[in-house]
């Protein structure tokens, strides 16, 4: 039950392909996901879906047996950013950038740290140090 909700929201924000109807089988953080189709009808289903979204951009490169589909989205509002479709051998993999989105946590408090690192000047460096203009010294500082 859980893979078929996980499986509609994936498909609502990144369009995945259905097998003979079926909506494939995903877990919560499946990002790779193998097909069984020949890479021109993966293809097919992109441009079919992804068609009249000005912020998608689809490129093909490679030769044939090792063609790959990019396939960019500028759209800040959906929950993916990138997809790569590889052609396989007799199989087609789909790879998923999705876009981590995390809800503003507010720190407060005035405690230490546990640990304080306190570095101390060796004499060495202060002896040098008095040959220098304190002005400098101050600049370096900034």
């Amino acid at each position: 039950m859980l893979a078929l909700a996980l499986t509609a929201v994936l498909a609502s924000s990144f369009p995945l392909p259905t097998i003979d109807q079926k909506p494939l089988a995903v877990t919560a953080e499946q990002k790779v996901f193998r097909l069984p189709w020949r890479f021109e009808k993966v293809r097919a289903f992109y441009d079919e879906q992804l068609k009249g979204r000005s912020q998608v951009t689809l490129r093909v490169t490679g030769a044939s047996g090792a063609r790959v589909l990019t396939i960019a989205n500028a759209n800040k509002a959906d929950t993916w950013r990138s997809a790569t479709v590889t052609e396989k051998d007799g199989e087609t993999v789909i790879t998923v950038t999705p876009v981590l989105r995390m809800e503003q946590t507010e720190v407060t408090g005035n405690g230490r740290p546990l640990v304080e690192f306190v570095f101390s000047r060796s004499p060495e460096v202060e002896r040098a140090m008095q040959g220098i203009d304190a002005d400098h010294l101050e600049r370096l500082r900034k």
